[in-house]
């Protein structure tokens, strides 16, 4: 975290972040071979550094393939607070806003990040941090509520997962742990709370919620 982002620090203590002087960003989270680099700006400051131009070669400086010998895998920049009050004041309309977007978006490849209020901005780096830690922000897209089969020959096996996975609260991994585990769908149906919370990655809100889909 750099160290002129301290007014934020109160929001992150829970993560214990270590305060630095960070050559580029302001934060920067470290996991065990690459790092996520995250640019905050107020909404303020974000049209002021539009207005300057500055901003441009601030997202340039976010490109960098490694920061303090960390190997940059993915980059966000996040939006603090609203816009709607500062529009009026800077000159600026939605349209100059909507174009800085786009072009931080579609040309620099940085994904841009809303938080309306300090909650807001807390919530970002939990869901942030718990989202790499579980591998969710890369690899292929996971089934949801709606499946088409597939059209190759399935091995029962994999039927077995393909139907397990097509139930709400349950994705292609978690089936395959659950079937690990019980052996059978059959078994996995007539399994209490205490049982689905003995496979890894069940605790007891998911245990329930899957324990009602088949009772």
């Amino acid at each position: 975290m750099d160290y002129r982002e301290r007014k934020m620090l109160s929001f992150l203590k829970n993560f214990e972040p270590e305060m630095v002087n960070l050559p580029v960003g302001d934060y920067l989270l470290i996991f065990q071979d690459y790092g996520v680099l995250v640019e905050r700006k107020s909404s303020g400051d974000f049209i002021n550094s539009m207005k300057s131009n500055r901003l441009w070669e601030q997202m340039r400086r976010m490109l960098a393939p490694e920061v303090m010998d960390t190997p940059i895998k993915r980059r966000a920049l996040l939006l603090h607070g609203t816009f709607e009050d500062l529009l009026t004041l800077s000159g600026f309309g939605w349209n100059h806003l909507m174009g800085a977007f786009m072009e931080i978006q579609y040309r620099y490849g940085i994904p841009v990040f809303f938080a309306e209020n300090d909650e807001a901005f807390k919530e970002f780096f939990r869901i942030l941090i718990k989202r790499e830690e579980e591998g969710k922000n890369e690899g292929e897209i996971e089934p949801r509520w709606a499946r088409v089969p597939p059209r190759r020959v399935m091995s029962e096996e994999e039927w077995k997962i393909y139907a397990l996975s097509s139930l709400p609260y349950i994705g292609d991994k978690l089936a395959r742990k659950l079937l690990k585990h019980f052996g059978s769908i059959e078994k996995i149906a007539r399994a209490n709370i205490v049982e689905l919370k003995k496979v890894e990655g069940i605790g007891d809100i998911k245990a329930r919620k899957i324990y009602r889909i088949f009772h």
